[in-house]
């Protein structure tokens, strides 16, 4: 669990300190397939595809990946949206609201990202990455979250739980956090490197 955590939080600092860059921002916005008038599910779709597509580039060129705007991030989860408030209950919503959760976890907006995470656990029950969510959301609340709402942590760490999909030892661990929910994240995993040592 614990390294799982890190890595959701790792590409938040990673994001903080992206730099501007207002040329590639312009080119994409650009795109005949930034109209915000797309009415269609297909329109909408390959709008998304169009921006996921042209930031996984960016992302592969060590010159640019360090120069992609945050905007450029908001102007997906835009489109995110639209197709959500298009089309609320169609599946493929489902995956939209999950992308929604993940970038504005990356942004750092944590609490649109719980938001969002909500009304998906709502909208779509039988997601299919349910239990990732349920991580996701349980360890905002206990790392990222000011001030730390242990009751919030218990409640998707408890349903978690609940997720035939866990391995022994994923279930194992969160039972020991939630034993420990009193202690915060960092108190917690000085309390488990203590207790490593102890058992060599």
């Amino acid at each position: 669990m614990i390294n799982s955590k890190y890595l959701i939080y790792s590409s938040v600092i990673l994001l903080l300190c992206l730099p501007s860059c207002n040329n590639r921002e312009s080119a994409l916005k650009s795109s005949p397939l930034s109209n915000q008038k797309l009415k269609t599910r297909d329109e909408l779709k390959q709008s998304i595809k169009y921006m996921e597509d042209s930031i996984v580039g960016l992302l592969k060129n060590p010159k640019t990946a360090s120069k992609i705007p945050s905007l450029t991030h908001i102007e997906l989860i835009n489109r995110l949206k639209n197709y959500y408030r298009g089309f609320p209950s169609d599946i493929y919503s489902a995956e939209c609201l999950f992308k929604i959760h993940v970038k504005y976890s990356d942004l750092n907006a944590l609490k649109n990202s719980v938001a969002y995470g909500d009304t998906l656990l709502t909208n779509f029950p039988t997601f299919s990455n349910r239990d990732f969510l349920l991580e996701s959301l349980g360890s905002t609340y206990d790392i990222g979250i000011e001030p730390r709402d242990t009751a919030m942590v218990r409640k998707y760490y408890t349903l978690l739980l609940k997720e035939t999909k866990l391995t022994p030892e994923k279930r194992q661990d969160i039972q020991m956090r939630l034993k420990f929910i009193k202690l915060n994240f960092m108190e917690y995993v000085e309390f488990r490197a203590k207790q490593a040592i102890k058992s060599k």
